[in-house]
């Protein structure tokens, strides 16, 4: 990419590259010369308290804060950072949590990310499951109600209220943790494990 004029706009605009590499090989090898050309973030492959230390080894200068992998790990983490760069290391965090869905969880992750100061958050997985869509009338509604600068009701159906890439969230600052309405408990049904292969 670096040889071709045709993306030289393209690659002068890549602020980090998110973990290239399988998540079963990612932490078996140093990062060698791409690690010199864009500071590389462990994603996939950050399943323990341990990795980001151990990917720092390796080259990475960057984690994801993920509520899925740990709330207190991307607080860890965070600190790592801060501690890291006192040193001078260019250490850094980006937020992502692509299948949180819309509701109390994505709510609780927005807060998450707004606490640890990160500004973007790559998410969708708000869109693949059109919005609150799956709870309840009732639960939709009353987060609507609690959250308005947070979602829009659009054919009855409770929707993030994006606007022009963003999210107010003003309204998550509220007693508890980043919510003033509460999930339909009693309509939610158990998961059951899938059945075991052979």
């Amino acid at each position: 990419m670096m040889r071709s004029p045709d993306l030289t706009r393209f690659v002068e605009r890549i602020i980090y590259i998110e973990q290239p590499i399988a998540r079963r090989t990612a932490l078996s090898a140093p990062l060698g010369a791409l690690a010199g050309e864009r500071p590389v973030v462990i994603d996939e492959s950050d399943e323990s308290y341990d990795t980001f230390p151990r990917a720092r080894d390796l080259g990475y200068r960057g984690v994801s804060s993920k509520s899925c992998k740990g709330f207190y790990k991307s607080i860890v983490n965070a600190a790592r950072c801060a501690q890291w760069n006192r040193d001078g290391g260019g250490y850094f965090m980006t937020g992502e949590d692509l299948t949180c869905q819309a509701g109390l969880s994505v709510q609780q992750d927005l807060v998450l990310a707004a606490s640890l100061g990160l500004t973007h958050v790559e998410r969708n997985g708000h869109h693949y499951a059109r919005g609150m869509s799956a709870a309840p009338a009732a639960e939709q509604e009353a987060f609507a109600r609690a959250h308005p600068d947070l979602y829009d009701l659009r054919d009855g159906t409770a929707m993030l209220r994006i606007r022009d890439g963003a999210l107010d969230i003003a309204s998550l600052d509220v007693a508890g943790f980043a919510s003033a309405a509460e999930p339909l408990w009693s309509s939610m049904a158990e998961m059951r494990a899938p059945p075991r292969a052979g």
